[in-house]
């Protein structure tokens, strides 16, 4: 028998990781340009996403993070933990990339990526501490 909200948090932290991904993969492209060709292949090609996509996969992203965080409140997962600090660590690292190839300082743009990288990371870094901190439970 699988427990609901285990499984749902776990979906819902591992389609976080994959909204972050795009952002982390284009700008790989900045610094690696010969894996152009090859995110070409699997369809990632600049330019040929709308101008909103990325400020609705990044909020999408903080969102999706947040419910999985709360769903998964009084369950001991490592699995969310790792996926959501990990979703954090490529959300901040591709925003970075983009400030420091691209845009310099500017505030609307990936300096608000940034920012909720480290919230995506603060809530797996939370998560955590309180599944370590957490007495399991054994029952006969």
């Amino acid at each position: 028998m699988t427990n609901t909200k285990r499984v749902l948090s776990v979906g819902m932290a591992a389609a976080t990781l994959v909204l972050v991904s795009f952002p982390f993969l284009e700008s790989l492209k900045l610094v690696l340009p010969g894996i152009g060709p090859f995110l070409a292949m699997v369809g990632i090609v600049p330019g040929t996403e709308p101008a909103w996509i990325a400020p609705v996969s990044g909020a999408s992203a903080v969102g999706l993070a947040t419910a999985a965080f709360i769903v998964s409140w009084k369950q001991r997962s490592y699995l969310v933990t790792g996926l959501l600090t990990s979703s954090g660590i490529f959300y901040i690292t591709g925003t970075l990339i983009a400030v420091s190839y691209l845009f310099g300082m500017v505030i609307p743009g990936p300096i608000l990526g940034t920012i909720s990288g480290f919230a995506i990371l603060g809530l797996g870094i939370t998560k955590g501490v309180r599944t370590a901190r957490t007495v399991p439970l054994i029952s006969r």
